[in-house]
């Protein structure tokens, strides 16, 4: 989330918060789940991240270097900042949780909030007020939903998983390596869509300072410029 403050310490806390948050990750070496093999939605930037660990822990491991566990990561694929493009985020829980704890209302779907949220992001991105997009109130998806089910590959292995469908996004979720992942796409995701462990983060982390840059120019209608490395 970006946080509006003065314009005068924008890029510096920008850049501080990319370095903390790139060096951590990279003292934890996580190998999460991700979207491989789509030409449509290359690797793009770092999604969601959260960890149970408390502030003094996560304080101390960054002056010794040590690790702290990740609950979950996400990775993002394709176009962020076009809506009319595809977009994919692939959240990793190593918590064993999957949707968001916030319990959906009677007859909703799991992942009604991430769809909500979504669709949230996208009007926003869509209007140019993406100040929109930093209230901390979750948006919940009010449907019609559509279930069905597709074929997915993930860690080599073939199966069906069930779909929720919304407007122009789509939510499944599966289990591999004994982990939960959570899927949701802008625009149908292609047939039989492969999921692998990603060993390689380095993309990430450099598209993570490069639209960091990004969001702060168009949030504050700043020129762009160069990220943290």
């Amino acid at each position: 989330m970006i946080v509006p403050f003065p314009s005068y310490i924008q890029e510096p806390l920008a850049r501080w918060t990319a370095r903390m948050r790139l060096s951590r990750l990279r003292r934890i070496g996580p190998q999460p789940f991700g979207l491989t093999a789509d030409p449509q939605r290359p690797p793009l930037t770092l999604g969601d991240e959260s960890s149970s660990t408390g502030m003094i822990t996560e304080a101390l491991a960054a002056l010794t270097g040590s690790r702290v566990p990740l609950d979950k990561l996400g990775l993002l694929y394709g176009n962020y900042f076009d809506p009319s493009a595809p977009f994919v985020e692939v959240t990793t829980h190593w918590d064993g949780r999957g949707w968001l704890t916030t319990p959906v209302p009677p007859g909703y779907p799991e992942g009604a909030w991430e769809l909500g949220q979504a669709e949230r992001r996208d009007a926003a991105l869509a209007s140019g007020n993406l100040r929109a997009m930093l209230s901390p109130e979750q948006h919940l998806a009010d449907g019609p939903f559509t279930r069905g089910t597709t074929e997915i590959v993930a860690g080599g292995d073939a199966s069906q998983v069930a779909t929720v469908s919304y407007q122009d996004y789509t939510a499944l979720s599966f289990t591999a390596e004994r982990l939960m992942v959570t899927v949701v796409s802008r625009h149908p995701l292609p047939p039989s869509p492969r999921f692998d462990l990603v060993t390689d983060l380095e993309p990430f982390f450099e598209g993570y300072a490069r639209e960091t840059q990004e969001w702060l120019r168009r949030l504050y209608r700043q020129p762009a410029s160069a990220g943290p490395h």
